[in-house]
């Protein structure tokens, strides 16, 4: 007998006999419930810390003894909600009197609760792994309830989609007069209670945070100390850039008798030390396997 995966869409063959059936492409069971469409993802078995120090280890200007001089202050794993959907759709966009398309078909997940918003947005959801929700998790401490219902999360996964879709466009055109959105389509799959662990360390009595992926084990988040050595490369390299620029524009100037080549030199000698500049002062550094952080 032939059967369609609720989870993937995968067909394929099982015995009539069988009443619970576990998908072979993406491990999701279903059968007797698959009407049902709450599901959480099942945690890691390795631990959290170990995995985060070993991220820690290989960052730039990390100190060397972190692993000796740290400790775990804390560890919490949270059950988020998040609305799974498949969104697809086309936007047509006049660039200059001409036509540009965009298409974009993303599975993604729209997150039900303030806390982790940001932390989470835009994250790469696995479509493989959950499974059907055991009851039991809605006393575990970290869990948390969804802050809106399914009609708002749909409404918030179709302004994801045409984000997504504008940036395609704009990748295309940068002066957009005009953009018409057509076959928007957004497949619901399911409310996700996902796994995120939140981790506190210290370094040498100072206190830094971490999140990480509960089901796969992926550093989302980490703050982290940067050697003094490494600050002060950061720090010289930034005010070098600003000196080379400030003596470049400075001879180029007195040679055009005009400003202009002082301000055009110094602009972006100062916007790329800037970032430099920040992480030699600050004292905590954050670093992720996921994001491209703005520092």
């Amino acid at each position: 007998m032939k059967v369609t995966c609720p989870g993937c869409g995968a067909v394929f063959e099982f015995p009539e006999t069988v009443k619970t059936i576990t998908c072979p492409y993406c491990g999701l069971v279903f059968g007797e419930r698959a009407r049902e469409d709450h599901y959480y993802f099942p945690v890691i078995k390795d631990e959290p810390y170990r995995i985060l120090l070993g991220f820690l280890k290989r960052q730039f200007g990390i100190p060397m003894d972190i692993e000796l001089n740290s400790s775990l202050l804390d560890q919490k794993l949270h059950y988020v909600p998040v609305y799974f959907y498949y969104m697809r759709g086309r936007a047509v966009g006049i660039c200059g009197g001409r036509e540009t398309e965009a298409y974009v078909c993303h599975h993604g997940g729209v997150v039900a609760s303030a806390s982790f918003q940001e932390l989470l947005e835009d994250y790469p959801f696995p479509i493989r792994g959950k499974r059907f929700f055991k009851r039991e998790l809605e006393y575990f401490e970290g869990y948390h309830e969804p802050e809106f219902d399914e009609n708002r999360s749909r409404r918030l996964a179709e302004e994801i989609l045409k984000r997504k879709l504008m940036d395609e466009l704009h990748e295309q055109c940068s002066d957009l007069d005009r953009v018409v959105f057509e076959d928007l389509r957004l497949d619901y799959r399911g409310l996700v209670h996902y796994p995120i662990y939140h981790l506190k360390y210290s370094y040498k009595s100072r206190s830094y945070e971490a999140f990480l992926d509960g089901s796969d084990g992926r550093v989302i988040l980490a703050e982290h100390p940067l050697k003094l050595e490494t600050r002060v490369v950061e720090i010289l390299t930034a005010a070098g850039m600003i000196l080379a620029a400030l003596a470049i524009g400075s001879i180029l100037s007195s040679i055009m008798h005009t400003i202009t080549p002082f301000i055009t030199s110094l602009m972006p000698a100062v916007a790329s030390s800037l970032p430099l500049l920040k992480r030699g002062v600050e004292l905590r550094i954050t670093a992720s396997e996921l994001k491209t952080l703005t520092e």
